[in-house]
């Protein structure tokens, strides 16, 4: 390898972990919002988590997809728009719909969206709370969009470490004295709109820009359909997990709907890896795809090898994990295929960016709304007879429809995947780990001995990738002991 090579290597993995401080420092935020789950009880659990679930949902509904069109369009903005006006106009686009969803939802529709999200128990009261709280959230994501487009990094770090509390923690203290679902939920509303207020005062200019009435109807001709297009992935893919709660919470009660969460939430410390390169990745995408596209297909494999490799890791010492949590250890039999079904969202990273370069977004749509609709009918059939088990596996057979789809229609437009026949392995591999773990749950030993067999194999497949990785490690600190 070039020293050319060696140096753009060590400066692209250093974007990355300068895009990737704010996940990591969040991770402490998720790791103290696990154990804050793992100290709660079940049943307190449940509720608050599906409201925050659903929050996800109604914002992704809201939102329409222009925060996908805005990384798409920021730099390709419409003729005569600038950049913060393409920000102004798709925000204010989404804050009317969202205003229009809210009020519909809250005054016709109450009872019945209560009772399908699983939160019946609240009652219909729940449901303009869960409105307003997505509706903040909208904000906060938009704000994120901005500040990384803007390279604004400092700001980016601090917003999104503020919008992780929000989303994983802060709604949760309450709990520890009061199990009244509208008490969490209010506490949620707040936590979003300090983060909402205090970000958009900073960036007032660019929220409040002037946009006229012409420009702000050929920024729409251009955003809004390829958004829309976009919206029904986003909104599916977030529903995902919460048609298994409201599933689980309505079949098995608010103690096994509280379980499923915290598997759910303990399984997502495989995104610990993937959150903060994504934020980088996505743009990088765009703006590099003509010429970069061996990069693009390294990095493929190098995000193989460290999913699967902490996959590997995680089923092998998770019996540790429960030990800490005793009164969560249910949860220890559907915790392998919760991981998977972690593991095909985190993949698509890699593999599924060649519909949106080649203006195809609705093969996306289709691809999880496939996964939507065997999840619904895999829950159907498996939740009643199998419990928090069968859940498990439907979200995990979902996900891997939805990723298998998109990722072949994205690799007929764009190719990232260098060895289809090495990732396949990788593939076959991981799902006999989650096999191994769900079948031998009971036995530490024989499962750790396999699962260590199945990543030295793993890590032997990828052994180029782990010199690569070994080679830029040791690059970015000889760069960081050099400048001191």
């Amino acid at each position: 390898m070039s020293e050319n090579k060696k140096s753009s290597g060590e400066s692209f993995a250093g974007n990355v972990m300068k895009y990737s401080v704010a996940t990591y420092l969040g991770f402490a935020i998720t790791g103290l919002a696990l154990i804050v789950k793992g100290l709660l009880p079940a049943e307190v659990l449940g509720a608050p988590v599906t409201f925050m679930t659903y929050t996800a949902t109604i914002m992704n509904i809201g939102i329409l997809g222009l925060d996908q069109a805005l990384l798409r369009f920021y730099h390709e903005p419409p003729a005569g728009a600038e950049p913060r006006q393409l920000f102004a106009a798709c925000t204010r686009i989404s804050a009317a719909f969202m205003m229009l969803l809210g009020v519909a939802g809250s005054v016709f529709f109450a009872q019945p969206l209560a009772a399908a999200f699983g939160l019946g128990s609240a009652g219909p009261g729940i449901v303009p709370l869960l409105f307003l709280n997505a509706a903040l959230y909208m904000l906060v994501r938009y704000l994120n969009v901005l500040l990384r487009l803007e390279n604004d990094l400092r700001a980016y770090t601090a917003e999104t470490l503020w919008m992780q509390g929000c989303y994983n923690l802060f709604y949760l203290l309450p709990g520890f004295f009061t199990s009244n679902v509208f008490v969490l939920a209010v506490a949620a509303i707040l936590s979003f709109g300090v983060v909402a207020i205090a970000f958009g005062y900073k960036y007032r200019a660019a929220v409040f820009a002037p946009l006229p009435g012409a420009q702000l109807g050929g920024i729409a001709r251009q955003t809004v359909p390829y958004g829309v297009a976009l919206a029904p992935a986003q909104i599916l893919f977030s529903l995902s997990s919460g048609i298994c709660l409201s599933f689980v919470g309505n079949k098995c009660g608010e103690s096994a709907q509280g379980l499923f969460a915290f598997g759910y939430s303990l399984a997502q410390l495989v995104t610990a890896i993937q959150a903060g390169f994504s934020t980088y990745w996505g743009p990088y995408v765009y703006a590099h795809y003509r010429e970069e596209q061996e990069r693009i297909g390294r990095v493929h494999d190098v995000l193989n090898l460290l999913i699967f490799g902490f996959f590997c890791v995680l089923v092998m010492f998770e019996d540790i994990v429960f030990l800490i949590f005793p009164n969560k250890k249910e949860c220890l039999t559907i915790f392998p295929l919760l991981m998977l079904a972690v593991v095909f969202n985190i993949l698509c990273e890699g593999t599924v960016y060649g519909n949106s370069i080649a203006r195809k977004p609705w093969h996306d749509t289709i691809g999880i709304g496939i996964g939507a609709l065997s999840n619904l009918g895999l829950c159907a059939a498996f939740v009643p007879r199998f419990g928090m088990t069968g859940a498990a596996f439907a979200l995990a057979a979902s996900n891997s429809l939805a990723f298998l789809y998109r990722s072949v229609t994205g690799q007929m437009y764009y190719r990232t995947i260098p060895s289809f026949a090495k990732t396949i392995s990788g593939f076959l591999l991981a799902f006999a780990v989650t096999a191994i773990g769900t079948l031998l749950w009971q036995h530490f030993f024989i499962k750790f001995a396999l699962v260590g067999v199945i990543l030295f194999i793993y890590c032997t497949l990828y052994r180029a990738q782990l010199a690569r990785l070994w080679s830029m490690g040791l690059g970015i600190l000889r760069g960081i002991f050099h400048r001191k």
